[in-house]
């Protein structure tokens, strides 16, 4: 797996640049600008701060679904419904790109002090970066870019 890195930022928003808001999602209801806003609420969590994380984890989805999504083989499923994920705020692509480049800057100056994860439980930083990896991958799929 390639590592999600400054160089993967720049190809990410260079792919969500080709998307209008007119782009309809392949699989889910998600919009353009709902997927701007969620991409970064993600990276913002992973980095504390979007409030204190709730640990909906289980021995099941710390050792077995967590290691099989972080390792590749285990993709994330489409149309997953997680709790909390009713109405979704609309974002922009600057935002995402401000956001990414935040987090970045945190892990290369080695200053970040992720948060575990809701079902995974703690990841540390290459395990979020795997974790960022997959889902920025499985929502990029889902648009087609």
């Amino acid at each position: 797996m390639r590592p999600f890195d400054h160089d993967y930022a720049e190809e990410i928003i260079e792919r969500l640049s080709g998307l209008s808001a007119e782009t309809r999602p392949r699989w889910g209801r998600l919009t353009r600008d709902q997927l701007y806003a969620h991409l970064a609420d993600t990276l913002r969590y992973s980095m504390g701060r979007n409030g204190a994380p709730v640990n909906r984890s289980t021995w099941f989805s710390r050792r077995i679904v967590g290691p099989l999504v972080l390792s590749g083989l285990l993709r994330i499923p489409k149309n997953l419904k997680i709790p909390g994920s009713g109405e979704m705020p609309r974002g922009n692509l600057e935002t995402l790109q401000a956001v990414l480049e935040d987090y970045l800057n945190l892990v290369q100056a080695d200053e970040l002090a992720p948060v575990p994860h809701v079902y995974f439980g703690d990841l540390g930083v290459d395990g979020w970066a795997r974790l960022h990896m997959a889902h920025f991958e499985h929502h990029l799929r889902q648009f087609g870019v």
